[in-house]
């Protein structure tokens, strides 16, 4: 069933491709509570894949999931090959996903690489020329440039 125009969608950053992996192979991603987003509740997540997937696939969201679950663990529980890690017992978000989706057409960031977190509607995913597309400017941060945005958060051109 392909998702509707309103169904909610958050744009998450995969800078490693383990990550991507745990999702598709294993069905979660993760969200550090110190790092959450403004808007964190969403029917879907979409994949913005960075510089580590080379030139075909990175700067772009290419894949979507939805989300069946938010569960917390810590670091330790999530990722337990990793028991040293330093931020190990800190909490997470851990978001049970279901199958990953390619989407139709990918959406590329051409000016803008830095991402944090775009809360956005999957109608706006699915018309997204540009990454720069999905991102709904709250009505008081309007007039404040184009080098805020990302629900709320930063990201910045690079020319």
């Amino acid at each position: 069933m392909e998702p509707e125009d309103e169904s909610r969608v958050l744009v998450v950053v995969v800078n490693r491709k383990r990550d991507l992996q745990l999702a598709r192979e294993q069905g979660w991603y993760r969200v550090p509570l110190r790092h959450l987003p403004a808007q964190l509740s969403a029917d879907y997540l979409a994949f913005y894949q960075t510089a580590v997937f080379g030139p075909e696939e990175r700067w772009a969201v290419r894949y979507y999931a939805p989300v069946l679950r938010y569960r917390l663990a810590t670091r330790r529980d999530l990722l337990p090959d990793e028991p040293d890690h330093p931020r190990a017992d800190e909490r997470y978000y851990r978001i049970e996903l279901g199958p990953l989706a390619e989407l139709p057409l990918p959406v590329p960031a051409a000016k803008l690489r830095r991402v944090t977190f775009i809360a956005t509607s999957f109608g706006q995913l699915r018309r997204a020329s540009d990454v720069r597309e999905l991102w709904h400017p709250l009505e008081d941060q309007q007039n404040l440039g184009d080098d805020l945005w990302g629900a709320g958060l930063a990201g910045k051109s690079i020319k």
